[in-house]
């Protein structure tokens, strides 16, 4: 009501049902003590307030259990039928109850101005008038209140006045509410706006490095890019924030800590090794499964806390510690921490820290720049996630900011094919292009599965031959691809065309600028890497809503020594990717045969990766990450696939500086890929089908 969401109204009903109940109850049962025991020795005791009280009780009980489960009824339904039922309950507790009806004389206000600050002025308006209508008959008709008229005509004059000058201040908060949300979008379309320039700048800054002729030049340079690096951290900081204000958080999905981790080691080693301190990221062992939350908000809240902490840490240490403090059945407690050896922070300012755009603008702190909003990122990301901040400091001896978090696990017991039940519409001609031959036969067999007639092409230039010969029902094109990228290829495809076939895009990489690219090119959307089953017949049925195949669904056979696998290094290999392979075909040599391709192409664009790596040829290094990473996430190598997506933003000051580590941390994670991926393939090749 009153410009409220369906889900702010059922939060604000409940509220104000749990408050009637644990306020009310109480309040009821003392009242309904008193009337039972004050006539003892005297005359009978009044059964007619014990009546009315004991309805009252009855009343909370059923409005709140109605919250619970509304069944048919709306939001608003229950809005207006308790905004009339509370006050006139009220009255009948009031004349019933005589004298001691003065122990609930207040209900009516606390019940008026609760429905005008949680709900709004209209249901505070039906209350309001309820209770004066209510109040004004008990007055003319009670003895009680009739021989004491002057004090109740004064509360009948409250009932007026107060709820009307409150309802003037909520006028006024929700104009400066409606304000500060007008505000924090302008904020954030400013800071969108500004993002485009700056990554032109970077882009032509990066461009001038490469092609410096002068030490000079590349010098300058360099500079340009680490100050619209700066530049950049501060308006995503003033994005988050906004963000914050105006978004709830999205619907939880599964996510490994380690990955977190692992974002924020890349994107913080460099400047806390160019310092010359030592940083350290740890993740318990112990921890052994996904967990179910919010990766970007986790990612964020360690960023900026990590990130602080490299800025005002000299010397030493800065540790980020992820630890199990429990285990249970269905989620775990995990300690969540960063802790430097930094200048540290006044006992005076710890408590405003977390406030908005504040800064220790005192003593050694005045010489570091920042919008002051990291610590408040951070605490608002971990109240959303049900948690709060705590901070351990003072000056000279460092900082510890630490939250313990609750998240349910996601173990890797799943469903063969989760992917099943997802929408399939009768055979489609169907035109796909990848210059990775191995994603290529994957993405083919997986169409053919459901009976579409594929036509493939290994490079961008042959999609165009295809598409200027033949005509399709739907387009898939690789957007990374070597000569001739998927959005060049849609657009040489649209020109001069009046009829283009839907076309979708599939990729690997999840930037924000290369989103809005492809939103932006007019083609039928993206589709993102790991491609599945579920993803594809989505996409094609959101094409085709009226010719979804009535087709019987059927579970797979199953092989038995399959179902039965080994443990496998969770961490390196998820093996849910199993079902894909299993839906294509699930047969134990065909498993051994694509898991043995999968690993022949992440050894060969290994040796191609080092190699681009040592000569510091960032643009090989980004192309050669890229396809990597294309073949990790379809065999559920996700640790080496976070490791290419963090090579594919390196930059060439980055490169320069950091070879050895790079070319070191790419080789141990994609070793560690293929030895679980080998112990994987281990468990098929002895299979009956196999050795027949």
């Amino acid at each position: 009501m009153d410009g409220m969401t369906p889900e702010q109204l059922r939060a604000a009903v409940q509220s104000q049902a749990s408050i009637r109940a644990r306020l009310g109850l109480p309040v009821a049962a003392c009242a309904l003590a008193m009337t039972l025991l004050a006539p003892l020795g005297g005359p009978d005791p009044n059964f007619a307030a014990v009546a009315v009280i004991g309805l009252y009780m009855a009343y909370a009980i059923s409005a709140y259990l109605l919250t619970k489960r509304p069944g048919r009824l709306h939001w608003k339904d229950i809005v207006l039928g308790t905004a009339v039922l509370d006050p006139l309950i009220l009255s009948g507790w009031l004349h019933a109850a005589g004298e001691q009806g003065i122990l609930v004389l207040g209900f009516y206000l606390f019940t008026i101005l609760g429905f005008g600050l949680r709900i709004g002025p209209s249901p505070m308006r039906v209350c309001q008038a309820v209770s004066i209508l209510g109040f004004t008959l008990v007055l003319f008709n009670s003895p009680f209140w009739m021989n004491h008229l002057s004090f109740g005509v004064s509360h009948l004059v409250l009932l007026v006045v107060v709820p009307m000058y409150a309802g003037s201040l909520m006028k006024e908060l929700r104009q400066a509410e409606q304000e500060s949300k007008v505000k924090s979008q302008l904020l954030a379309n400013v800071s969108h706006e500004l993002r485009t320039p700056l990554t032109g700048i970077v882009s032509a800054a990066q461009l001038l490095e490469d092609n410096a002729v002068s030490p000079e030049d590349a010098r300058l340079a360099q500079s340009i890019v680490l100050l619209s690096s700066s530049l950049e951290a501060e308006i995503n900081q003033l994005l988050d924030v906004s963000r914050i204000a105006m978004q709830p958080l999205g619907p939880p999905a599964p996510f490994h800590l380690r990955s977190v981790m692992d974002s924020v080691q890349v994107a913080l080693q460099e400047s806390a090794t160019s310092k010359g301190l030592t940083f350290i990221a740890d993740v318990d062992p112990a921890i052994r499964y996904e967990v179910v939350g919010h990766a970007r908000e986790m990612t964020s809240v360690l960023m900026n806390l990590a990130g602080n902490a490299v800025k005002f840490t000299h010397q030493g240490t800065v540790a980020v510690h992820i630890k199990l403090v429990s285990e249970g059945e269905e989620s775990c407690r995990f300690w969540i921490g960063v802790k430097d050896t930094g200048i540290g922070i006044a006992q005076e300012h710890q408590k405003r820290l977390f406030e908005p755009f504040y800064r220790v603008d005192n003593g050694e702190r005045r010489q570091y720049r920042g919008t002051g909003l990291g610590t408040t990122i951070a605490m608002e990301h971990v109240r959303r996630m049900g948690s709060e901040l705590q901070l351990t400091s003072a000056p000279g001896e460092g900082s510890t900011f630490w939250f313990e978090v609750t998240l349910p696990i996601c173990k890797l017991e799943k469903p063969l094919v989760q992917s099943a039940a997802a929408p399939i519409v009768p055979p489609k001609s169907v035109l796909i292009a990848d210059d990775n031959r191995l994603n290529l036969e994957l993405l083919r067999q997986m169409l053919a599965k459901d009976g579409h007639y594929v036509t493939t092409a290994r490079s961008g230039r042959e999609a165009i031959e295809h598409l200027s010969k033949g005509s399709f029902n739907v387009v898939m094109l690789d957007f990374n691809m070597s000569d001739i990228d998927g959005l060049s290829v849609y657009q040489t495809y649209a020109f001069g065309r009046l009829y283009l076939a839907p076309t979708f895009f599939f990729t690997a990489d999840t930037s924000v600028g290369t989103a809005r690219r492809l939103n932006d090119s007019g083609a039928a959307g993206v589709v993102y890497k790991p491609l599945t089953f579920g993803k594809l017949r989505a996409s094609i049925a959101s094409l085709f809503p009226g010719e979804i195949a009535a087709t019987a669904r059927h579970e797979p056979q199953q092989d038995k020594a399959a179902v039965r696998l080994a443990p496998v290094p969770v961490e390196h290999v998820d093996v849910a990717m199993l079902d894909t392979l299993r839906e294509i075909k699930d047969q134990p040599d065909f498993i051994y045969g694509m898991i043995s391709d999968g690993m022949a192409d992440i050894e060969q664009l290994l040796g191609l990766l080092t190699l681009s790596i040592d000569s510091g040829n960032v643009f090989a290094m980004h192309q050669r990450a890229h396809a990597m990473k294309g073949v990790a996430l379809s065999f559920g190598a996700l640790r080496l696939a976070a490791q290419c997506e963090r090579l594919m933003a390196v930059t060439t000051i980055q490169l320069q500086g950091s070879k050895d580590r790079l070319r070191a941390e790419v080789i141990a994670n994609a070793h560690a890929a293929l030895s679980a991926l080998g112990e994987l393939r281990a468990q098929f090749a002895d299979s009956p089908s196999r050795l027949a």
